[in-house]
């Protein structure tokens, strides 16, 4: 009888374990769906290294400048840069002659306001030279 006893007791007490434990379970899954707290789905966004105030859900290109967006960090503030000064002049960097609209080559530039500007042929320098207010907005490095 003691043996039927004991064998009855550690049913019990394994049955209880293992109802403890599916309700410990249960609970945590309630709690990661969502019941009582709201969880937060974090979305990536795109901004534009230029322009902070450009920004996308998906890779894209920046409607103002052109360039590509970057992902922004989670705990970057919207307008807040943190790229290092070495990728922000990348970033800025001038790959269309603003005569032509074409591939620059690095070897024809003038300098202007202390910033190189490159153009795709010779020849294209003397016409920015003529009127170079006329041609600043199409480069990178002018726009602020």
């Amino acid at each position: 009888m003691k043996t039927k006893r004991k064998g009855l007791v550690t049913v019990c007490l394994f049955v209880g374990v293992l109802l403890l434990g599916v309700i410990l379970l249960e609970g945590c899954e309630e709690s990661d769906s969502g019941s009582g707290t709201k969880q937060e789905t974090v979305e990536q966004k795109w901004i534009c290294p230029m322009h902070p105030d450009i920004t996308a859900d998906k890779p894209a290109k920046c409607s103002k400048c052109g360039m590509d967006l970057v992902p922004q960090e989670a705990e970057q503030k919207p307008g807040a840069m943190k790229m290092p000064a070495k990728e922000i002049a990348v970033a800025v960097e001038q790959t269309t002659c603003p005569i032509m609209n074409m591939a620059i080559d690095k070897k024809v530039f003038v300098e202007y306001k202390g910033k190189k500007v490159y153009f795709c042929c010779p020849g294209c320098e003397d016409k920015f030279e003529a009127e170079p207010e006329k041609f600043l907005a199409k480069l990178p490095q002018f726009k602020n």
